[in-house]
Protein backbone atom coordinates (compact mmCIF):
# COMPACT_ATOMS: atom_id res chain seq x y z
CA UNK A 1 0.00 0.00 0.00
CA UNK A 2 1.16 3.68 -0.77
CA UNK A 3 0.57 6.97 1.23
CA UNK A 4 0.93 10.69 0.26
CA UNK A 5 1.13 13.13 2.91
CA UNK A 6 0.76 16.88 2.15
CA UNK A 7 2.95 18.90 3.95
CA UNK A 8 4.84 21.54 2.14
CA UNK A 9 2.97 24.61 4.03
CA UNK A 10 4.38 27.38 6.04
CA UNK A 11 2.35 27.40 8.90
CA UNK A 12 2.36 31.08 9.60
CA UNK A 13 -0.78 31.35 11.98
CA UNK A 14 1.42 28.99 14.25
CA UNK A 15 4.14 31.16 14.44
CA UNK A 16 6.70 31.66 16.38
CA UNK A 17 7.25 28.18 16.38
CA UNK A 18 7.29 27.57 12.75
CA UNK A 19 9.76 30.54 11.84
CA UNK A 20 12.74 27.69 12.49
CA UNK A 21 10.90 24.43 11.93
CA UNK A 22 8.17 23.40 9.55
CA UNK A 23 5.41 22.69 10.96
CA UNK A 24 4.98 18.69 10.37
CA UNK A 25 7.77 18.82 12.72
CA UNK A 26 6.59 20.43 15.05
CA UNK A 27 5.96 17.84 18.14
CA UNK A 28 2.77 16.57 19.59
CA UNK A 29 3.70 15.04 23.37
CA UNK A 30 7.14 14.97 22.02
CA UNK A 31 7.29 13.41 18.44
CA UNK A 32 6.80 15.10 15.55
CA UNK A 33 3.53 15.19 13.82
CA UNK A 34 5.45 13.80 10.39
CA UNK A 35 6.85 10.95 12.29
CA UNK A 36 3.61 10.19 14.61
CA UNK A 37 1.83 9.68 10.86
CA UNK A 38 4.99 8.11 9.24
CA UNK A 39 4.78 5.31 12.15
CA UNK A 40 1.11 5.43 12.22
CA UNK A 41 1.17 4.30 8.48
CA UNK A 42 4.04 1.62 8.64
CA UNK A 43 2.10 0.18 11.87
CA UNK A 44 -1.39 0.22 9.58
CA UNK A 45 0.85 -2.02 6.41
CA UNK A 46 1.86 1.03 4.40
CA UNK A 47 5.41 0.71 2.67
CA UNK A 48 5.76 3.04 0.57
CA UNK A 49 5.10 6.70 1.68
CA UNK A 50 5.94 10.03 -0.51
CA UNK A 51 5.67 13.20 1.38
CA UNK A 52 5.12 16.34 -0.18
CA UNK A 53 7.53 18.88 1.25
CA UNK A 54 8.13 23.23 0.68
CA UNK A 55 8.61 25.43 3.41
CA UNK A 56 12.10 24.45 4.64
CA UNK A 57 12.54 20.78 2.90
CA UNK A 58 15.28 20.20 4.20
CA UNK A 59 14.28 19.60 7.59
CA UNK A 60 11.61 17.35 6.05
CA UNK A 61 14.03 15.40 4.66
CA UNK A 62 16.17 14.84 7.48
CA UNK A 63 13.17 13.71 9.76
CA UNK A 64 11.55 11.64 7.31
CA UNK A 65 15.27 9.59 6.55
CA UNK A 66 15.50 9.52 10.23
CA UNK A 67 12.20 7.61 10.58
CA UNK A 68 12.53 5.51 7.64
CA UNK A 69 15.83 3.97 8.75
CA UNK A 70 13.75 2.61 12.04
CA UNK A 71 11.08 1.49 10.19
CA UNK A 72 12.48 -1.73 8.24
CA UNK A 73 10.61 -2.28 4.48
CA UNK A 74 9.01 1.02 4.74
CA UNK A 75 10.38 3.68 2.13
CA UNK A 76 10.12 7.53 2.99
CA UNK A 77 10.60 9.70 -0.21
CA UNK A 78 10.27 13.26 -0.01
CA UNK A 79 9.07 15.63 -2.92
CA UNK A 80 9.91 19.21 -3.18
CA UNK A 81 7.07 21.67 -4.13
CA UNK A 82 9.35 24.75 -5.04
CA UNK A 83 6.26 26.92 -5.33
CA UNK A 84 4.73 26.58 -1.82
CA UNK A 85 4.55 29.68 -1.11
CA UNK A 86 1.94 30.48 -4.30
CA UNK A 87 0.18 27.13 -4.36
CA UNK A 88 -2.31 25.24 -2.08
CA UNK A 89 -1.89 21.22 -1.46
CA UNK A 90 -3.97 20.67 -4.94
CA UNK A 91 -1.00 21.45 -6.69
CA UNK A 92 1.34 19.51 -4.10
CA UNK A 93 -0.46 16.58 -4.80
CA UNK A 94 -0.21 16.71 -8.15
CA UNK A 95 3.77 16.43 -8.17
CA UNK A 96 3.50 12.72 -6.82
CA UNK A 97 0.90 11.78 -9.81
CA UNK A 98 3.38 9.38 -11.52
CA UNK A 99 3.95 7.70 -7.96
CA UNK A 100 0.23 7.16 -7.19
CA UNK A 101 -2.04 8.36 -9.81
CA UNK A 102 -4.37 5.07 -11.10
CA UNK A 103 -3.12 3.33 -7.88
CA UNK A 104 -4.55 3.06 -4.85
CA UNK A 105 -3.08 4.95 -1.94
CA UNK A 106 -3.98 7.04 1.14
CA UNK A 107 -3.79 10.57 1.88
CA UNK A 108 -2.67 12.85 4.68
CA UNK A 109 -2.44 16.46 5.35
CA UNK A 110 1.06 16.56 7.43
CA UNK A 111 -0.48 18.93 9.85
CA UNK A 112 -3.07 16.33 11.07
CA UNK A 113 -2.18 14.66 14.53
CA UNK A 114 -3.85 11.28 14.67
CA UNK A 115 -4.29 8.33 15.80
CA UNK A 116 -2.95 4.91 14.18
CA UNK A 117 -6.07 3.55 13.95
CA UNK A 118 -7.48 5.54 11.73
CA UNK A 119 -5.13 4.23 8.60
CA UNK A 120 -5.24 1.04 10.22
CA UNK A 121 -9.06 1.06 9.81
CA UNK A 122 -8.69 2.42 5.89
CA UNK A 123 -5.88 -0.24 5.28
CA UNK A 124 -8.08 -2.79 6.54
CA UNK A 125 -10.68 -2.34 3.51
CA UNK A 126 -9.94 -4.68 1.15
CA UNK A 127 -10.97 -2.16 -1.70
CA UNK A 128 -13.18 0.48 -2.48
CA UNK A 129 -12.16 4.06 -1.31
CA UNK A 130 -13.16 6.09 1.63
CA UNK A 131 -13.30 9.20 4.08
CA UNK A 132 -12.20 8.60 7.96
CA UNK A 133 -14.86 10.60 9.62
CA UNK A 134 -16.42 11.20 12.57
CA UNK A 135 -20.10 11.41 12.11
CA UNK A 136 -20.34 12.52 16.49
CA UNK A 137 -19.05 16.02 16.14
CA UNK A 138 -19.87 18.99 14.15
CA UNK A 139 -16.79 21.51 13.59
CA UNK A 140 -17.16 25.00 11.83
CA UNK A 141 -14.16 25.00 10.29
CA UNK A 142 -13.70 21.40 9.18
CA UNK A 143 -14.81 19.73 6.27
CA UNK A 144 -17.92 17.73 6.39
CA UNK A 145 -19.01 15.13 3.91
CA UNK A 146 -23.28 14.52 2.49
CA UNK A 147 -24.16 11.21 1.01
CA UNK A 148 -26.15 10.07 -1.61
CA UNK A 149 -29.29 7.39 -1.15
CA UNK A 150 -26.53 4.56 -1.31
CA UNK A 151 -24.13 5.86 1.52
CA UNK A 152 -21.67 6.95 -0.81
CA UNK A 153 -20.12 10.34 -0.24
CA UNK A 154 -21.56 12.82 -2.73
CA UNK A 155 -19.99 16.42 -1.51
CA UNK A 156 -17.10 17.40 0.58
CA UNK A 157 -16.52 21.58 1.54
CA UNK A 158 -16.08 23.53 4.75
CA UNK A 159 -19.62 25.06 4.60
CA UNK A 160 -21.87 21.92 4.56
CA UNK A 161 -24.52 23.14 7.40
CA UNK A 162 -25.30 20.92 10.40
CA UNK A 163 -28.40 19.93 8.91
CA UNK A 164 -26.45 18.32 6.13
CA UNK A 165 -23.53 17.59 7.18
CA UNK A 166 -23.31 13.45 7.63
CA UNK A 167 -19.42 13.58 9.00
CA UNK A 168 -17.01 15.55 9.51
CA UNK A 169 -13.92 14.61 7.38
CA UNK A 170 -10.40 14.19 9.51
CA UNK A 171 -8.51 14.45 6.45
CA UNK A 172 -7.20 11.22 6.10
CA UNK A 173 -8.69 9.39 2.91
CA UNK A 174 -8.33 6.20 0.62
CA UNK A 175 -8.55 5.81 -2.68
CA UNK A 176 -8.89 3.29 -4.80
CA UNK A 177 -7.20 2.60 -8.55
CA UNK A 178 -9.94 4.07 -10.39
CA UNK A 179 -11.09 6.82 -7.59
CA UNK A 180 -7.14 7.81 -7.35
CA UNK A 181 -7.29 7.95 -11.69
CA UNK A 182 -10.56 10.09 -11.21
CA UNK A 183 -9.24 12.45 -8.83
CA UNK A 184 -5.48 13.11 -10.86
CA UNK A 185 -7.64 13.98 -13.38
CA UNK A 186 -9.87 16.55 -11.68
CA UNK A 187 -6.59 17.69 -10.00
CA UNK A 188 -4.96 18.16 -14.04
CA UNK A 189 -8.23 20.20 -14.79
CA UNK A 190 -7.68 22.29 -12.25
CA UNK A 191 -4.05 22.47 -12.19
CA UNK A 192 -2.98 22.79 -16.07
CA UNK A 193 -6.51 23.57 -18.05
CA UNK A 194 -8.05 26.64 -15.09
CA UNK A 195 -4.66 27.51 -13.90
CA UNK A 196 -6.10 26.77 -10.14
CA UNK A 197 -2.50 26.95 -8.48
CA UNK A 198 -4.23 27.67 -4.94
CA UNK A 199 -6.86 25.37 -4.22
CA UNK A 200 -7.27 22.97 -1.78
CA UNK A 201 -7.39 18.80 -2.70
CA UNK A 202 -10.85 18.67 -1.61
CA UNK A 203 -11.77 20.59 -4.39
CA UNK A 204 -10.79 17.79 -7.00
CA UNK A 205 -12.48 15.33 -4.66
CA UNK A 206 -15.29 16.88 -4.70
CA UNK A 207 -15.29 16.80 -8.46
CA UNK A 208 -15.24 12.82 -8.17
CA UNK A 209 -17.79 12.36 -5.63
CA UNK A 210 -20.23 14.78 -7.09
CA UNK A 211 -20.29 12.73 -10.64
CA UNK A 212 -21.48 9.02 -10.19
CA UNK A 213 -19.80 6.31 -10.77
CA UNK A 214 -17.14 6.76 -7.91
CA UNK A 215 -17.10 4.37 -4.80
CA UNK A 216 -16.35 6.97 -1.85
CA UNK A 217 -17.63 5.89 1.72
CA UNK A 218 -17.61 7.58 4.80
CA UNK A 219 -16.18 5.47 7.51
CA UNK A 220 -16.93 7.00 10.73
CA UNK A 221 -14.11 5.88 13.03
CA UNK A 222 -15.18 7.15 15.86
CA UNK A 223 -13.46 9.23 18.83
CA UNK A 224 -10.51 8.24 17.43
CA UNK A 225 -7.59 11.24 18.48
CA UNK A 226 -7.58 12.83 15.83
CA UNK A 227 -6.42 17.25 15.60
CA UNK A 228 -5.03 19.36 12.70
CA UNK A 229 -2.72 21.47 13.90
CA UNK A 230 -3.26 25.23 12.44
CA UNK A 231 -2.49 27.64 15.51
CA UNK A 232 -1.73 27.36 19.14
CA UNK A 233 -4.68 26.68 19.86
CA UNK A 234 -4.62 23.52 17.98
CA UNK A 235 -1.54 22.52 18.99
CA UNK A 236 -2.42 22.26 22.87
CA UNK A 237 -5.38 20.67 21.87
CA UNK A 238 -3.33 18.14 20.17
CA UNK A 239 -0.69 18.31 23.38
CA UNK A 240 -3.98 16.97 25.24
CA UNK A 241 -5.47 14.50 23.35
CA UNK A 242 -2.19 13.16 22.93
CA UNK A 243 -0.95 13.06 26.31
CA UNK A 244 0.91 9.96 27.22
CA UNK A 245 1.39 10.91 30.90
CA UNK A 246 -0.57 9.11 33.76
CA UNK A 247 -3.83 11.45 34.78
CA UNK A 248 -2.38 13.58 37.67
CA UNK A 249 -5.02 11.76 40.09
CA UNK A 250 -3.47 7.99 39.63
CA UNK A 251 -0.03 9.99 41.36
CA UNK A 252 0.48 10.11 44.85
CA UNK A 253 1.44 13.15 45.58
CA UNK A 254 1.61 16.46 43.06
CA UNK A 255 4.35 19.10 43.31
CA UNK A 256 2.94 22.61 42.30
CA UNK A 257 5.13 25.27 41.61
CA UNK A 258 3.52 28.28 43.38
CA UNK A 259 4.55 31.77 41.11
CA UNK A 260 3.26 31.83 37.76
CA UNK A 261 1.64 28.30 37.84
CA UNK A 262 -0.87 28.32 40.90
CA UNK A 263 -1.15 32.25 41.12
CA UNK A 264 -0.20 35.59 39.18
CA UNK A 265 0.81 38.18 41.00
CA UNK A 266 -1.78 36.67 43.99
CA UNK A 267 -4.52 36.17 41.88
CA UNK A 268 -5.42 32.55 41.84
CA UNK A 269 -5.43 30.59 38.18
CA UNK A 270 -8.94 29.78 37.35
CA UNK A 271 -9.79 26.07 37.93
CA UNK A 272 -6.59 25.75 40.20
CA UNK A 273 -8.60 25.73 43.75
CA UNK A 274 -11.14 22.79 42.02
CA UNK A 275 -8.25 20.44 41.15
CA UNK A 276 -6.47 20.71 44.53
CA UNK A 277 -9.98 19.69 45.73
CA UNK A 278 -10.12 17.13 42.81
CA UNK A 279 -6.84 15.80 43.82
CA UNK A 280 -6.64 15.75 47.40
CA UNK A 281 -10.67 13.97 47.41
CA UNK A 282 -8.64 11.04 45.08
CA UNK A 283 -6.54 10.80 47.95
CA UNK A 284 -3.22 12.16 45.93
CA UNK A 285 -0.80 14.22 48.36
CA UNK A 286 -0.49 17.50 46.97
CA UNK A 287 2.70 20.07 48.12
CA UNK A 288 3.65 23.62 46.70
CA UNK A 289 7.03 24.54 45.58
CA UNK A 290 8.54 28.07 45.52
CA UNK A 291 11.74 28.97 44.89
CA UNK A 292 10.91 32.74 46.21
CA UNK A 293 12.27 32.71 49.92
CA UNK A 294 11.58 36.13 50.36
CA UNK A 295 8.26 35.07 52.40
CA UNK A 296 8.40 31.72 55.09
CA UNK A 297 5.86 29.31 54.91
CA UNK A 298 2.97 30.86 57.02
CA UNK A 299 2.93 33.45 54.62
CA UNK A 300 2.56 31.04 51.44
CA UNK A 301 -0.12 28.75 53.70
CA UNK A 302 -2.42 31.54 54.53
CA UNK A 303 -1.88 33.11 51.16
CA UNK A 304 -3.40 29.44 49.63
CA UNK A 305 -6.13 29.57 52.19
CA UNK A 306 -6.99 32.69 51.03
CA UNK A 307 -7.78 31.60 47.84
CA UNK A 308 -9.90 28.88 48.57
CA UNK A 309 -7.03 26.51 48.88
CA UNK A 310 -7.01 25.25 52.31
CA UNK A 311 -3.16 24.47 52.59
CA UNK A 312 -0.57 24.14 55.77
CA UNK A 313 3.01 24.75 56.39
CA UNK A 314 3.89 21.20 56.14
CA UNK A 315 2.68 21.24 52.53
CA UNK A 316 4.55 24.22 51.60
CA UNK A 317 8.30 23.47 50.66
CA UNK A 318 10.36 26.22 49.69
CA UNK A 319 14.13 27.05 48.92
CA UNK A 320 14.83 28.24 52.03
CA UNK A 321 13.90 24.68 53.75
CA UNK A 322 16.83 23.41 51.54
CA UNK A 323 19.19 26.31 53.06
CA UNK A 324 18.15 25.81 56.45
CA UNK A 325 18.64 21.44 55.80
CA UNK A 326 22.45 22.33 55.02
CA UNK A 327 23.25 24.96 57.82
CA UNK A 328 22.22 22.56 60.22
CA UNK A 329 24.05 19.58 58.45
CA UNK A 330 27.34 21.13 58.51
CA UNK A 331 26.57 22.69 61.80
CA UNK A 332 26.65 26.27 60.93
CA UNK A 333 26.28 29.04 63.84
CA UNK A 334 26.88 32.15 61.95
CA UNK A 335 26.11 33.36 58.76
CA UNK A 336 25.15 36.68 56.88
CA UNK A 337 21.55 36.67 54.84
CA UNK A 338 20.82 38.97 52.27
CA UNK A 339 17.34 38.45 52.21
CA UNK A 340 13.83 39.83 53.94
CA UNK A 341 12.89 39.91 57.26
CA UNK A 342 11.12 36.82 56.96
CA UNK A 343 13.90 34.76 55.33
CA UNK A 344 16.09 36.45 58.56
CA UNK A 345 13.68 35.29 61.31
CA UNK A 346 13.85 31.72 59.64
CA UNK A 347 17.67 31.44 59.97
CA UNK A 348 17.42 32.75 63.21
CA UNK A 349 14.81 30.20 64.47
CA UNK A 350 17.33 27.40 63.27
CA UNK A 351 19.75 28.68 65.97
CA UNK A 352 21.75 29.85 62.94
CA UNK A 353 23.14 34.18 63.69
CA UNK A 354 21.98 35.88 60.41
CA UNK A 355 23.80 38.90 61.59
CA UNK A 356 26.99 37.76 62.36
CA UNK A 357 30.10 40.23 61.67
CA UNK A 358 32.45 37.52 60.69
CA UNK A 359 29.89 34.77 59.27
CA UNK A 360 30.76 31.42 58.35
CA UNK A 361 28.62 31.75 55.03
CA UNK A 362 26.69 33.96 53.34
CA UNK A 363 23.26 33.11 52.06
CA UNK A 364 21.78 35.32 49.33
CA UNK A 365 17.89 34.94 48.64
CA UNK A 366 15.11 36.82 46.84
CA UNK A 367 15.22 40.12 48.85
CA UNK A 368 12.43 42.58 47.82
CA UNK A 369 14.23 44.59 50.93
CA UNK A 370 17.54 44.67 49.16
CA UNK A 371 20.02 47.89 50.17
CA UNK A 372 23.15 48.47 48.57
CA UNK A 373 24.58 48.16 52.85
CA UNK A 374 23.60 44.28 52.15
CA UNK A 375 25.26 43.48 49.16
CA UNK A 376 28.61 45.60 50.42
CA UNK A 377 28.08 42.74 53.74
CA UNK A 378 27.55 40.04 51.69
CA UNK A 379 30.97 40.97 49.07
CA UNK A 380 33.68 41.58 51.67
CA UNK A 381 32.68 38.57 53.87
CA UNK A 382 32.42 36.50 50.49
CA UNK A 383 36.09 38.20 49.79
CA UNK A 384 36.96 37.29 53.19
CA UNK A 385 36.54 33.22 52.81
CA UNK A 386 32.57 33.13 53.75
CA UNK A 387 30.79 30.12 51.81
CA UNK A 388 28.63 31.82 49.22
CA UNK A 389 25.51 30.21 49.32
CA UNK A 390 22.46 30.78 46.52
CA UNK A 391 19.13 30.39 47.73
CA UNK A 392 18.04 29.25 44.32
CA UNK A 393 19.04 30.28 40.60
CA UNK A 394 15.49 31.90 39.34
CA UNK A 395 16.80 35.57 37.43
CA UNK A 396 13.10 36.34 37.43
CA UNK A 397 10.16 36.20 39.10
CA UNK A 398 6.66 36.59 37.12
CA UNK A 399 4.47 39.17 38.17
CA UNK A 400 1.33 40.65 36.69
CA UNK A 401 3.10 43.14 35.82
CA UNK A 402 5.68 41.17 33.82
CA UNK A 403 9.14 39.77 35.10
CA UNK A 404 11.27 41.41 37.68
CA UNK A 405 14.90 40.96 39.30
CA UNK A 406 14.52 37.15 41.39
CA UNK A 407 17.25 35.61 43.28
CA UNK A 408 19.57 34.94 40.64
CA UNK A 409 19.91 38.43 39.52
CA UNK A 410 20.79 39.75 43.13
CA UNK A 411 23.12 36.62 43.21
CA UNK A 412 24.57 37.83 40.12
CA UNK A 413 25.44 41.47 41.40
CA UNK A 414 27.11 39.78 44.57
CA UNK A 415 28.95 37.12 42.41
CA UNK A 416 30.45 39.88 39.88
CA UNK A 417 31.42 41.68 43.50
CA UNK A 418 32.69 38.79 45.18
CA UNK A 419 34.63 37.83 42.02
CA UNK A 420 33.71 34.21 43.26
CA UNK A 421 30.54 31.86 41.93
CA UNK A 422 28.30 30.15 44.21
CA UNK A 423 29.33 27.40 46.51
CA UNK A 424 26.11 25.51 46.48
CA UNK A 425 22.85 26.64 44.41
CA UNK A 426 19.75 25.74 46.58
CA UNK A 427 15.54 25.48 45.37
CA UNK A 428 14.61 24.28 42.28
CA UNK A 429 16.03 22.06 40.21
CA UNK A 430 17.98 21.07 42.83
CA UNK A 431 16.01 17.55 43.85
CA UNK A 432 17.11 18.15 47.32
CA UNK A 433 14.38 20.39 47.70
CA UNK A 434 11.67 17.51 47.69
CA UNK A 435 14.02 15.55 49.55
CA UNK A 436 12.60 15.67 52.93
CA UNK A 437 8.85 15.96 51.67
CA UNK A 438 9.40 12.47 49.67
CA UNK A 439 11.24 10.67 51.89
CA UNK A 440 8.94 11.18 54.78
CA UNK A 441 5.94 10.17 52.67
CA UNK A 442 7.98 6.96 51.04
CA UNK A 443 7.47 8.27 47.81
CA UNK A 444 9.02 7.33 44.59
CA UNK A 445 9.82 9.20 41.18
CA UNK A 446 6.93 7.09 39.66
CA UNK A 447 4.35 8.02 41.98
CA UNK A 448 4.86 11.78 41.37
CA UNK A 449 4.14 14.19 39.16
CA UNK A 450 5.63 18.05 38.74
CA UNK A 451 3.77 21.05 37.31
CA UNK A 452 5.46 24.04 36.79
CA UNK A 453 5.97 27.09 34.82
CA UNK A 454 9.90 27.10 33.44
CA UNK A 455 11.64 25.09 32.14
CA UNK A 456 14.70 25.40 33.47
CA UNK A 457 13.55 24.60 37.02
CA UNK A 458 10.42 23.29 37.25
CA UNK A 459 10.79 20.63 34.49
CA UNK A 460 14.65 20.59 35.39
CA UNK A 461 13.42 19.46 38.69
CA UNK A 462 11.06 16.43 37.62
CA UNK A 463 13.81 15.66 35.00
CA UNK A 464 16.34 15.38 37.97
CA UNK A 465 13.94 12.90 40.19
CA UNK A 466 12.80 10.94 37.03
CA UNK A 467 9.39 12.00 37.67
CA UNK A 468 6.70 13.20 34.89
CA UNK A 469 6.21 16.74 34.29
CA UNK A 470 3.16 19.25 33.83
CA UNK A 471 4.57 22.57 32.19
CA UNK A 472 1.41 25.80 32.43
CA UNK A 473 2.28 28.66 30.15
CA UNK A 474 0.78 31.07 32.67
CA UNK A 475 4.13 32.41 34.00
CA UNK A 476 7.55 31.95 32.43
CA UNK A 477 7.10 29.70 29.58
CA UNK A 478 5.46 29.53 26.39
CA UNK A 479 5.07 26.75 23.75
CA UNK A 480 7.74 28.10 21.25
CA UNK A 481 10.69 27.72 23.85
CA UNK A 482 8.77 24.47 25.22
CA UNK A 483 9.18 23.46 21.70
CA UNK A 484 13.19 24.24 21.61
CA UNK A 485 13.97 23.10 24.97
CA UNK A 486 16.21 20.21 25.15
CA UNK A 487 14.15 19.41 28.37
CA UNK A 488 10.99 18.21 28.09
CA UNK A 489 7.76 18.24 30.30
CA UNK A 490 5.67 14.90 29.76
CA UNK A 491 2.50 17.42 29.17
CA UNK A 492 2.00 20.73 27.64
CA UNK A 493 -1.03 22.94 28.98
CA UNK A 494 -2.36 26.43 29.08
CA UNK A 495 -2.91 26.55 32.66
CA UNK A 496 -3.20 23.77 35.91
CA UNK A 497 -7.29 24.42 35.35
CA UNK A 498 -6.60 22.37 32.16
CA UNK A 499 -5.48 19.49 33.85
CA UNK A 500 -9.44 19.10 35.17
CA UNK A 501 -9.96 17.52 31.66
CA UNK A 502 -11.08 14.16 30.76
CA UNK A 503 -7.65 11.96 30.43
CA UNK A 504 -5.81 14.39 32.29
CA UNK A 505 -6.96 13.96 35.88
CA UNK A 506 -8.97 11.17 35.70
CA UNK A 507 -9.32 8.26 33.08
CA UNK A 508 -11.41 8.81 30.38
CA UNK A 509 -14.12 6.75 31.56
CA UNK A 510 -14.10 7.98 35.20
CA UNK A 511 -16.75 9.60 37.19
CA UNK A 512 -15.20 12.59 37.79
CA UNK A 513 -17.44 15.92 36.42
CA UNK A 514 -14.90 17.77 34.06
CA UNK A 515 -15.06 19.72 31.14
CA UNK A 516 -15.42 18.17 27.93
CA UNK A 517 -13.96 19.09 24.27
CA UNK A 518 -14.12 17.64 20.74
CA UNK A 519 -12.05 14.79 19.31
CA UNK A 520 -10.41 17.41 16.98
CA UNK A 521 -10.54 20.53 14.84
CA UNK A 522 -10.08 20.25 11.52
CA UNK A 523 -9.21 22.45 7.67
CA UNK A 524 -7.14 22.18 4.56
CA UNK A 525 -3.86 22.70 4.78
CA UNK A 526 -0.59 21.97 2.64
Amino acid sequence: MKAVILAAGVGSRLRPITLDRPKCCVTVDSVPILERQLRGYAEAGVDEVHVVAGYLADQVRTLGRAVASDLPGVTVTVHENETYANTDNMYSLSIVREQVGGEPFLLSNGDVACDEAIFSELTSRSDGSAIACNASVYEEEAMKVTVDDDRLVDHIAKDVPRSEAHATSLDVYRFSASCSARLFEAIRRRVEVEGAYDHWTELAIDDVVSRDGHDVEPVDVGDVPWVEVDDLADLLAADRSFASMAPLATKDAVFFDLDGTVYVDDEPVEGVADLVADLRAAGTEVFFLSNNSSKWKTNYAETLTGMGIPADEDEVILSTDAVLDYLDDEGVTSSYVVGTEAMRAAVERADVDPEADDPEVVVVGFDTELTYEKTRRATLAIRDGASFLLAHPDLVCPTGEGLVPDCGSIGALVETAAGREPDRVFGKPNPEMVRTAMATSGLDPDDVAVVGDRIGTDIALAEALGCESVCVLTGDADRASVETASIRPTLVVENVGELRRPGLLVEHDGTQSVPSEASGASGASQ
